[in-house]
């Protein structure tokens, strides 16, 4: 069921209706579910459709495009609490997502307008600041959504097949599962023609890429009806975390099954904070530290997998990590913090002990007024690794530029040249993490004679 709230933009006057059905059309013929008279919509300009726990925007070749938060709908996509969706000259604003299968209530009208841009290159720099996730990660979560569903249908086939030509290896497999558990045989020619055996060359570490490669040709076994979910082989059946996958009911209990659990499994919505702590403020939608600006990310009380073999369910207790770690214009600037707020440059600086990470993280806090301190080894990897449980910041399997890539709660610069400081509060111990070792879980302790070790600093923010 979709509430939706209808204007034009610059006009205070609007119309608020309910449509019942999981998928609607927009655009300007009468036959849609919600018209919009406008010439600069299309007969039938998108659709939105809902499933269980999300609603996925389609653009249907409308010749003005779809906008989401500025960029153009090129592939289905999820929408977010606080999304701007443009269509000609209506913007509708997602205002909550709340119940089963819902899109929850959308508004426009009382606020800025934000038109497309006349063109739409990719150069094109946006007027509207995108929240949230990257379009890539957005693809991959609204075929993960599909994994709630029932069963396919003509519409979820078409997003498979599109996502099985996707140039991202990550999109094509999850594709693969979801066509499997929603037994959607139409699909089985396009997995069939598929190059997934190339594509999967681009896994360096030879046991995963085998792994890899015999889920594929499981599923092609699935939907040709030579396999059944609940049956498994004698002895040691290497693809037996996917027929539990298949049936519902994956537990998580090694690196094979945790893989599948991360590639089919959406990130859930979690809470905004409901009060901050001293020294941080929201501006913009954005946290900050108050004084140097340092921007922070919110990393909500929900549970997440750590580990690997074996992974273990911890709940977070809720706090602000900073977006980057200190570089050198913040470093200068705690050595003499100036009324005005720091630019920052990104490049980080080298802290020679943990002691001195330490006395750092006192000297922000007593310039700052705020409680902030190194993160826990526990802490770091929630804030790298999301609720979803996967391999890297960002994602699961290899993907071009990943090194500009944020993890599901916006954390930056997690995995380079340079790792970062953490302990664990029930030993003491100083761990390194990130840096050149990409995986989420690696955690590198110091050992004794080894404390001046050179590593970056990430401050966190305790919840209150």
């Amino acid at each position: 069921m979709f509430n939706i709230t209808v204007g034009l933009i610059g006009e205070r006057n609007t119309k608020t209706g309910t449509l019942s059905s999981r998928e609607i059309a927009i655009g300007r013929d009468p036959t849609n579910d919600l018209v919009l008279e406008s010439g600069s919509v299309s007969r039938t300009h998108c659709r939105l459709v809902a499933i269980e726990g999300a609603t996925i925007v389609l653009d249907e070749g409308s010749k003005n495009g779809t906008w989401l938060n500025g960029k153009p709908v090129a592939h289905p996509s999820v929408l977010r609490f606080e999304d701007e969706l443009v269509i000609g000259p209506y913007t509708l604003r997602v205002q909550s997502l709340v119940g089963r299968g819902t899109a929850g209530t959308l508004e426009v009208g009382s606020w800025q307008p934000q038109h497309p841009p006349d063109d739409a290159s990719a150069d094109q720099e946006s007027t509207v600041l995108a929240r949230g996730l990257s379009t890539l990660e957005e693809r991959r979560q609204a075929l993960r959504w599909l994994m709630r569903e029932p069963a396919s249908n003509p519409r979820f086939d078409e997003m498979l097949r599109a996502a099985l030509r996707d140039s991202d290896l990550e999109v094509r497999m999850t594709a693969v599962l979801v066509a499997a558990r929603l037994r959607a045989r139409e699909v089985l020619p396009a997995i069939q023609s598929s190059d997934m055996p190339s594509l999967l060359q681009e896994v360096d570490e030879p046991r995963e890429r085998r792994y890899l490669e015999q889920l594929c040709h499981g599923v092609i076994r699935y939907l040709q009806e030579r396999r059944n979910p609940g049956d498994s082989l004698p002895g040691r059946d290497p693809l037996k975390p996917l027929w539990r996958l298949l049936a519902g009911d994956l537990e998580v209990t090694d690196a094979a099954s945790l893989l599948l659990h991360a590639l089919t499994t959406p990130l859930e919505p979690a809470m905004r904070p409901t009060r901050l702590p001293t020294g941080v403020i929201e501006q913009d939608g954005r946290f900050l530290l108050e004084r140097s600006g340092l921007p922070l990310r919110w990393v909500a009380p929900v549970e997440h997998w750590l580990g690997s073999g074996p992974a273990r369910r911890v709940r977070s207790p809720g706090f602000f990590v900073a977006q980057v770690p200190m570089d050198r214009p913040l470093a200068k600037w705690v050595g003499n913090p100036l009324p005005t707020r720091v630019v920052l440059d990104h490049e980080q600086v080298w802290l020679g002990s943990f002691k001195e990470a330490e006395r750092m993280c006192e000297e922000l806090s007593q310039i700052e007024n705020a409680h902030i301190r190194l993160p826990t080894a526990d802490e770091w990897e929630m804030a790298a690794r999301g609720t979803d449980g996967r391999r890297y910041p960002w994602g699961n399997l290899p993907q071009e530029d990943w090194e500009e890539c944020a993890s599901p709660w916006g954390v930056e610069y997690l995995v380079g040249d340079v790792p970062e400081w953490t302990f664990e509060p029930e030993s003491g111990n100083q761990l390194l993490r990130g840096g050149v070792e990409a995986r989420t879980w690696v955690r590198h302790p110091v050992y004794e004679g080894e404390e001046e070790f050179a590593a970056a600093l990430r401050p966190i923010i305790p919840g209150v």
